[in-house]
């Protein structure tokens, strides 16, 4: 001591050294300080290193566990946590009134403009997107109703092509036997690219015919969306970096799925066709309206549906699939249900909107493992918002977790955490309204899914024939699957066994 002393005595560098790192030091403390206690954010609980930097959430979602720490921490400390310094999860019937539904001037979150791609030279908003709440409600006005049930029926006839090719795959994977493993979770994701890609430009994208991976598509998705997942939560070093790279490189990265869905754009433009799809439905809007629905408009739309929807669609059946293997007795009800109804072949949506099981298990699987990890952020508006009695300031994040709401006991029951199918047909009409109100997988309010029909519509019919053609068992009872629990909950490690049923 005395040495280092006696060194510093002598050395004026070492003590403007020692005197600019402790300065940097006390600087870095009043800056936790102050971020920990801004604004009172510091009475809602939660991580305490949640409460200094976003580097907490970033971590947990970079490790793909933001579902199921999100949901532990709810039950620790209730229906308002606080997941980043300026970033809190709510779950709770009243969070879902209060952000998600009313007109108080919820915004969404930076973070979502992440996902837009950029064309002609800036960001392509779209419906899924925007932050600007007039753009996002005069465009859902404008093609509301090309998504409503009367007008999604006409494209039925893709769903079945899709849905022969598909069963022709998996009776050519068993071959002349009675039964082989499949991997269902990669063949799902299929059927679900391609559907789209059939109910939007007439075309499938080649999935199902190859039963591969085409041009690494799936792949690349999967990347893009954990990109986003894992640097949204810090966005301003995500755009700092963006645009260091793109100063550099003078280009952004390639997003496989935009320049396809731009592609088959612009050549229907070249070449128009009478096919009753959603983007000869979009162009016809535009050109009716291209005020209110301009080109750019029309790109954003197709390049969103393929984008957000297959997801929605591939890990609710690979949920379906899953669970109904791990009870059996699930599966004979469903599929004594749909023997009983005796359907044409393939079986109309018209025909089985009436399966009660059909739409227990479709329910059940959307709500126990919803698509979403995340909370769904929005932005507080001006004044701030009291919610379950805490003041929440303008400009917090704030949102709700659709992984911890769809298991709240208050809402879905004490068995909340378990899959059964019954609770939508065994509960009385008041508690089944309060679960279909607060059930969040679609989201809720004005930003709720716009593709909710479609998806349904791609869900049950697929299901009805799974069911009626085999029976699916899991090829290890004692393995469970693997969820990547970033923004999108894929399913990974689920194979199963496929046998032909005898209906004779």
């Amino acid at each position: 001591m005395d040495e280092i002393l006696k060194l510093r005595s002598q050395s004026p560098q070492f003590s403007i050294a020692t005197n600019f790192l402790l300065t940097c030091l006390a600087l870095i403390v009043v800056h936790l300080v102050h971020t920990r206690y801004k604004n009172g954010l510091h009475k809602i609980p939660g991580p305490f290193l949640a409460s200094l930097t976003s580097l907490w959430k970033w971590n947990i979602v970079r490790q793909e566990q933001m579902p199921f720490v999100n949901t532990k921490l709810h039950e620790k400390y209730g229906p308002l946590v606080r997941i980043g310094p300026h970033h809190i999860s709510a779950s709770s019937t009243e969070s879902i009134q209060v952000v998600h539904r009313s007109r108080s001037g919820f915004t969404k979150s930076g973070i979502y403009g992440i996902l837009q791609p950029r064309f002609e030279g800036s960001d392509l908003h779209n419906v899924f997107s925007t932050q600007d709440a007039e753009y996002h409600a005069a465009l859902k006005r404008t093609m509301g109703s090309l998504y409503s049930t009367t007008a999604v029926l006409p494209l039925e006839y893709h769903l079945d092509d899709c849905t022969k090719l598909f069963m022709n795959k998996m009776n050519g994977i068993i071959g002349s036997g009675k039964s082989a493993p499949v991997d269902l979770a990669a063949w799902l994701q299929y059927y679900a690219f391609d559907s789209l890609g059939a109910l939007n430009f007439s075309k499938m994208l080649g999935f199902l015919e190859s039963g591969t991976d085409v041009d690494g598509i799936c792949h690349l998705d999967h990347e893009q969306m954990m990109y986003f997942a894992v640097w949204g939560q810090i966005t301003p070093i995500e755009r700092a970096w963006a645009k260091t790279k793109s100063f550099f490189t003078g280009a952004r990265k390639e997003n496989p799925l935009f320049n396809f869905a731009l592609k088959l754009v612009m050549d229907r433009q070249e070449k128009p066709t009478d096919s009753k799809d959603m983007l000869n439905a979009f162009l016809s809007l535009h050109e009716a309206s291209p005020d209110k629905f301009t080109i750019r408009d029309v790109v954003a739309a197709a390049y969103i549906n393929v984008v957000t929807a297959h997801d929605v669609v591939a890990i609710t059946l690979r949920a379906v699939v899953y669970y109904l293997a791990k009870n059996m007795n699930m599966q004979k009800k469903l599929q004594k249900e749909i023997d009983d109804a005796q359907l044409s072949t393939p079986s109309k949506y018209s025909e089985i909107t009436s399966l009660e099981y059909l739409l227990a298990v479709t329910n059940e699987a959307l709500r126990i493992h919803p698509s979403t990890g995340l909370i769904l952020e929005r932005t507080t508006p001006k004044g701030g918002v009291l919610l379950h009695g805490k003041h929440i300031p303008e400009g917090t994040i704030i949102g709700v977790n659709c992984w911890v709401v769809n298991r709240d006991k208050g809402i879905f029951g004490e068995d909340a955490d378990t899959f059964r199918p019954e609770r939508w047909l065994d509960n009385d009409p008041q508690q089944i309204s309060k679960m279909r109100t607060n059930m969040f997988t679609f989201g809720a309010g004005a930003r709720n899914c716009i593709g909710r029909n479609l998806a349904m519509m791609q869900l049950t019919k697929i299901i009805v024939e799974l069911y009626r053609n085999f029976d699916i068992t899991l090829a290890d009872p004692n393995k469970d699957w693997s969820v990547s629990g970033g923004w999108l909950t894929r399913q990974s490690e689920m194979d199963m066994i496929l046998t032909k049923r005898n209906r004779g």
